[in-house]
């Protein structure tokens, strides 16, 4: 049995999937092998490599997109925007595997080219309430992992999921940093609170094009608290060098952190260590309240949200409309005890049972694949 983790997205997807090639590597009869698209890949690769040291004599292959690169020399695209010339370049080598396992979607474009013999199987990375986890790709996946009871409902009504073809195993980023990274440092050497704002990435759901600026600007005018300003991790993706200056100049040592683009924004150094969290539409929110605490949400597009399940994370905290941010960081403490069924819930619901999760996925793909692959090739 042939497995493949292929990561061609964002680097922090690694968290969602190399967890379960680590478990999958201690049962016997499976060869696993990763692929991945580029060198940052690799860097957080290296993290992965010295916490499970099962994953060190896996093959690792970097794909590349060389095939179709002259088709598209007249309209250069993106590094991102490559995936599906990388993905058609390395179909040769993908069709070799029994499955295929990616933390995205985009691989469901070369899905017919695959053939029959191999199984995409699917482990979302995330856990939150937005309708994007109502993707119609998702039907074209052999097999799901998903995280919680929340989402398997979701999904089962959209009829993007089908019985006996999805696993319920928990939340694997979580088991993994729970097992391999418990520590919180903090980057403050002082005794106030600390206030994490992670807006979204995308404008039409964001609170940064709007609050951004008046925000960092009011917390520097204040002597009560700290802020880390740790947006999506896509947010800057295509940001340039003199853009990421432009407001990494306005930290403030010992008061304001602003992260354009470092690991910390996707291995929960932040939502561990911030005392109150600060956002729009983030999933993000999930992985703070694991550690239940007040939370404050900017709603920048005057979404109607009650009653929405796009927005069931609005409930965990208090929604601010205006620009009166400091006020409601100030009551957000004091409020808290009134969320706190809700923040607990919304673990429960998202992220399942954690501890394990990583290995319940690994022998959940192992008896699918078990099922569906002829004996000849199962053992």
């Amino acid at each position: 049995m042939r497995v493949l983790f292929l990561l061609v997205g964002e680097p922090h997807h690694l968290f969602h999937s190399i967890p379960i090639a680590a478990e999958l590597v201690r049962q016997s009869g499976v060869e696993v092998e990763i692929a991945v698209s580029g060198e940052e890949h690799h860097a957080l690769l290296a993290r992965f490599l010295e916490t499970c040291p099962e994953l060190q004599k896996t093959k690792i292959t970097t794909l590349s997109a060389s095939r179709w690169r002259a088709a598209f020399a007249a309209t250069p695209l993106s590094r991102w925007q490559m995936r599906v010339p990388t993905l058609l370049s390395a179909l040769p080598y993908l069709r070799g595997f029994d499955a295929i396992v990616v933390p995205e979607r985009t691989t469901t474009a070369i899905r017919r080219f695959l053939g029959k013999r191999t199984k995409l199987i699917f482990t979302p990375h995330g856990a939150g309430d937005r309708a994007i986890m109502l993707d119609p790709r998702d039907a074209l996946f052999d097999f799901v992992l998903v995280a919680g009871e929340k989402s398997e409902q979701r999904l089962l009504d959209a009829g993007t999921i089908r019985p006996g073809a999805y696993a319920v195993p928990g939340y694997v980023k979580l088991d993994y940093l729970g097992r391999f990274d418990p520590k919180t440092e903090r980057s403050f050497a002082n005794d106030r609170e600390t206030i994490l704002y992670a807006p979204h990435f995308r404008p039409e759901l964001s609170s940064w094009d709007r609050y951004a600026t008046p925000l960092i600007e009011a917390f520097r005018a204040q002597d009560r608290y700290n802020l880390i300003v740790a947006p999506h991790i896509r947010l800057f993706h295509t940001s340039g060098a003199s853009e990421r200056r432009a407001w990494e100049a306005l930290v403030e040592p010992g008061k304001i952190i602003i992260d354009t683009g470092s690991e910390k924004l996707t291995d929960m150094s932040y939502t561990r260590e911030a005392d109150i969290y600060l956002g729009d539409v983030s999933s993000q929110v999930y992985e703070f309240v694991t550690n239940p605490r007040p939370c404050v949400f900017l709603n920048a597009h005057d979404a109607d949200w009650r009653g929405n399940p796009d927005y069931a994370f609005w409930n965990m905290g208090e929604v601010v409309r205006d620009d009166a941010v400091l006020p409601a960081i100030d009551r957000a403490r004091i409020l808290h005890p009134g969320y706190l069924a809700a923040q607990r819930d919304g673990i429960r619901s998202s992220f399942g049972k954690v501890e394990g999760a990583a290995e319940r996925s690994a022998q959940a793909i192992t008896q699918y694949l078990s099922a569906q692959l002829p004996r000849d090739r199962a053992a």
